[in-house]
């Protein structure tokens, strides 16, 4: 335990002011009594998933470093049968205390007792995924804070963490963070209310995290989609996103440059209109217009009149 704690000047400056104060109190806890989740939590009369949440805060700013621990060599995952364990082999894996830990923590989330089907569901996402425990207890609030409480779901997000890698605290809380905000917010841009399907997901998954693009390009996407087919398409918001893509976006700035330079080379390809005279209309031609009609005299025909009147 820490007799004394230094602080350097730019964290008070720079990290104080923006980091959670729950997460500030985690990280001055855990500098004292060190690494451990639940005394951490008993001393700050916080959740053990906060604290997780917190150091995977800390750790992504450089602030902690993961512990080494001396563990047992897990097995990598080989098959796709996942394994099943006997009760005689999950009586013996329960006498490990973080094991145990796991169990207790699962009951409390899913609201029930385990049976043996369900331990050895959660014990083969340690032994056979590899996922660490501090994982496996994310995933869990990160299930049931969802309402999925099925434990067909739950082996399913396992199953789905362990294919893309999502291993350590800090990628797990990448991952919830992700999907509760990020996803959301492109349904939103949608106009969706409503956790999307696993194609949608995958548009998603793609835009921002092969693609990398901000999430409020892809949000500006959307809403151009919407605007432009009346609905939430996703392949018509993925083809301007790609194009976007290839033109090196990077930030919703560079879509309005975009439109800048459009709307320019638009207005200089479009012909001025200048007022000119119409030129009159040819006059229709027809046999009365055609006769050379004669110029009258008006004055000699007066002389004439006279000279006629006078004769009578």
């Amino acid at each position: 335990m820490a007799e004394e704690i230094r602080l350097s000047k730019s964290f008070i400056e720079t990290e104080l002011p923006q980091a959670p104060p729950l997460y500030v109190s985690v990280y001055l806890m855990t500098l004292a009594v060190g690494q451990d989740a639940k005394k951490v939590a008993e001393r700050l009369k916080a959740t053990e998933t906060d604290v997780l949440y917190a150091w995977g805060y800390w750790k992504g700013k450089g602030y902690l470093q993961e512990e080494k621990k001396q563990e047992t060599e897990r097995p990598a995952l080989v098959s796709s049968v996942r394994p099943d364990y006997s009760p005689r082999e999950l009586a013996l894996y329960i006498k490990i205390d973080k094991v145990r830990k796991l169990f207790d923590s699962a009951q409390k989330k899913l609201g029930k007792m385990l049976s043996q089907q369900d331990m050895s569901l959660l014990f083969s996402f340690y032994d056979w995924l590899g996922l660490p425990m501090e994982v496996i207890e994310l995933l869990l609030s990160y299930c049931t804070a969802s309402g999925h409480t099925g434990m067909r779901y739950i082996e399913k997000v396992a199953i789905g963490w362990a294919e893309e890698g999502v291993n350590t605290v800090e990628k797990a809380a990448e991952y919830i963070e992700l999907r509760k905000t990020g996803y959301r917010s492109i349904l939103q841009a949608f106009g969706q209310n409503r956790m999307p399907v696993a194609a949608e997901e995958a548009y998603m998954k793609k835009w921002l995290q092969e693609y990398k693009l901000p999430l409020d390009v892809v949000k500006l996407a959307c809403e151009r989609t919407v605007m432009q087919t009346g609905k939430a398409s996703f392949a018509y918001a993925d083809r301007i996103l790609e194009n976007w893509k290839k033109a090196g976006v990077s930030a919703v700035a560079d879509v309005q440059a975009q439109d800048a330079a459009f709307a320019a080379k638009k207005a200089q390809n479009t012909p001025t209109t200048q007022t000119a005279e119409k030129p009159q209309r040819a006059q229709k031609q027809n046999r009365f217009i055609n006769y050379t009609q004669s110029e009258w005299d008006f004055a000699e025909l007066e002389r004439l009149e006279r000279e006629q009147r006078e004769k009578w």
